[in-house]
């Protein structure tokens, strides 16, 4: 499993899980608390100790600065180059080369306890030099350190009694003896790195110096003293999945496209180590994701991804960006923007490939679910009385559902306090401060600043989208138009960003307030209330060409009952199910092989409906004959063919007449 690391709110580790599910053909192969004047009161309302409140939202952690897994997707899929994905994320800023430079980094793991330290070909400590693999112990004890040789032991191996050595006071250096003086040394081999016996029983091979002191608390800290290059390499592989550095077709630099997402990785790394300044009395940066993730020489890699993060550092290297005052970017990134960044720093800016799947890693924060217990939040704002609602006052505007939660009310019986979506966040332990809730208590989450109300069904509306095939979008009959590709940079069919595939359906959510564009090579874009809940790329599939390829194009896409799921039809018959869209069949299952094969259909498959329940659907061919799967009735018949159209999209009444053209 590949990690990598949120930073904003509560920065936690996270871990991906593999996607799974079927594919065409079955791949046939503010005050915190503060109760505000005037506040609504409500009646007290009672809950039970065990209930709780339900939580979906997109993206992890802040949200400003670049989407991991969106670089990974306009790298491979989209064929930028690292320039252009920096400049995507990080509006406002440019290109500039520095000097290599010396940088100290807190090694967090050491705080409070000895430092045991060996070296393959011997160290120097306090000009005295050290035998290889002998280990040495480093203790601080009120600013006097004390240094003892291991007797009778050999690299981690616990010596037989530890033999007094020298002391010093304040601070203390520790180098490799085969690098004297120390300088950047990016290419330092394994052999000669100082390697710590950290706690727990692992070692930790770093580049350049050890450094012991302590901190403002007086616990003993223990840092690395390297190159700013060395360190950069000792960060790419850590927070970004060095496999991605192999994904799409050949590109720039004799490597694959997804190399561009490991560069613009590299340059980030390199500018936020220097925008953050002294963050710490001692040290310049830490190695955690509080930080960024640094491990010195371990980067758990294999010698070929070990080779692309070499080469993302050597290819980049001295390269930052910087503001227009000159200043190194402050350049936060996180694993997922949840389609859209924060803003902030940096403009605000959509990103349609942050929901996808990389070589098998796929985003597990677009969408994403929290149940938190009532009595959380009870217990936070317990001055406020018996809580019981919460009202979304102001939304950034920005994407599926409103966008991330700029302020929250939460009323009680004696009042209500209002405060940020990322201080809520981070109360509640939420990933992000991009959601909606739903419970028991009553609740508004529109972000519109009425007074909380119970929840109710949605509402209905009537109307027409019709989405042409570069991508653009039309309302008619008093539809609304919440967007298109252009929404998302993509310039149609042609231009600096085209679409990899044309437009081929289109499908209402249940109120009308959304919808979703579904791409002949199985992308799906979503937009107002639409949620995106996947695409063929989450079943591995590559488009319309690639390693694993659909077998013939999507024709169609279908909503289910509650929008909280969709399907997509492909020509050859095959289904691909999404959300709670629950799979009911395919032409494969009635037989037929597709377009061709030793039973292929008669004609090939242009659309597909769900069935008023949403309990099954219906696949249209060509021919105007309808296949039926699921809890509906048996059989349509056929549809006269009308002269002069090539195809049909079905669609479902009410609650919004959809179609395409």
């Amino acid at each position: 499993m590949v990690r990598l690391m949120r930073r904003g709110l509560h920065s936690k580790r996270r871990t991906f899980a593999l996607p799974s599910g079927r594919t065409s053909a079955m791949l046939a192969a503010g005050a915190l608390l503060g109760v505000a004047p005037g506040a609504m009161l409500f009646p007290a309302t009672g809950f039970a100790s065990t209930a709780s409140l339900t939580f979906t939202g997109y993206g992890v952690g802040s949200g400003n600065g670049a989407s991991q897994f969106g670089e990974a997707g306009y790298a491979s899929r989209g064929q930028l180059t690292y320039a252009q994905i920096l400049a995507h994320f990080y509006g406002g800023t440019s290109l500039t080369n520095i000097s290599d430079r010396l940088i100290t980094v807190w090694l967090t793991a050491g705080t409070g306890q000895p430092a045991t330290v060996f070296d393959n070909q011997g160290l120097v400590v306090n000009n005295i030099t050290i035998a290889a693999n002998t280990p040495i112990r480093v203790t601080d004890a009120n600013g006097q350190i004390t240094v003892d040789e291991g007797v009778g032991g050999s690299g981690c191996t616990a010596p037989s009694s530890w033999s007094p050595l020298t002391t010093a006071a304040g601070s203390l250096t520790i180098s490799p003896v085969s690098i004297q003086p120390l300088g950047s040394m990016v290419n330092e081999s394994l052999n000669q790195a100082l390697q710590w016996c950290k706690p727990g029983g692992s070692v930790e091979a770093v580049r350049g110096n050890l450094g012991v002191t302590a901190n403002a608390q007086g616990q003993q800290v223990l840092t690395n003293e390297l190159g700013l290059e060395s360190y950069v390499r000792g960060v790419i592989g850590n927070e970004m999945p060095a496999v991605w550095g192999t994904l799409g077709s050949p590109g720039p630099q004799g490597q694959a496209w997804g190399f561009q997402a490991l560069e613009a990785q590299a340059i980030e790394a390199r500018s936020y180590a220097l925008a953050v300044g002294n963050s710490y009395n001692f040290a310049q940066i830490c190695d955690s994701d509080y930080c960024q993730v640094y491990a010195g020489f371990n980067s758990g890699q294999n010698s070929q991804s070990q080779a692309l993060i070499d080469a993302a550092q050597t290819n980049t290297a001295g390269q930052i960006l910087e503001q227009s005052s000159g200043a190194p970017a402050y350049t936060q990134y996180s694993a997922s923007d949840g389609g859209y960044t924060a803003g902030g720093d940096f403009p605000a800016v959509p990103d349609p490939y942050d929901a996808g799947c990389y070589a098998s890693i796929c985003n597990p924060w677009d969408p994403w679910t929290q149940t938190v217990g009532l009595s959380t939040l009870q217990q936070a704002f317990s001055q406020l009385g018996t809580v019981q609602g919460l009202n979304i006052l102001q939304r950034s505007g920005n994407g599926t559902d409103g966008g991330r939660v700029l302020s929250i009310q939460v009323v009680g019986s004696s009042g209500s306090s209002t405060v940020s979506g990322a201080e809520f966040a981070s109360i509640m332990g939420l990933n992000s401060d991009w959601f909606s809730v739903s419970g028991p208590i009553a609740i508004t989450n529109d972000g519109g600043g009425s007074s909380p109300t119970p929840p109710s069904s949605p509402s209905t509306s009537s109307g027409i989208i019709v989405a042409s095939k570069d991508g653009g979008t039309a309302a008619e009959d008093g539809a609304t138009n919440l967007g298109s590709t252009y929404t998302y940079g993509i310039t149609g069919l042609s231009g600096t960003r085209p679409l990899n595939a044309p437009i081929v359906g289109v499908a209402s959510t249940p109120g009308g307030k959304g919808y979703w564009l579904a791409a002949a090579d199985g992308g799906v874009f979503d937009f107002g209330n639409a949620h995106f809940y996947g695409s063929t790329y989450t079943y591995g599939i590559t488009g319309l060409s690639g390693t694993h390829p659909l077998n013939a194009p999507i024709v169609g896409i279908a909503s289910t009952v509650d929008g909280k799921g969709y399907w997509l039809v492909a020509a050859d018959g095959g289904v691909f199910d999404f959300g709670d869209a629950t799979y009911q069949g395919s032409a494969y299952s009635k037989g037929f092989t597709g377009l061709t094969g030793p039973h292929p259909l008669a004609a090939p498959v242009v659309g597909i409906a769900s069935t008023p329940h949403g309990n099954g659907y219906w696949l249209l061919e060509s021919n105007g004959t309808v296949l039926s799967f699921g809890a509906q009735r048996a059989s349509m018949g056929r549809l006269a063919r009308l002269p002069g159209l090539s195809s049909w999209v079905l669609s479902r009444h009410p609650p919004a007449m959809v179609t395409s053209c």
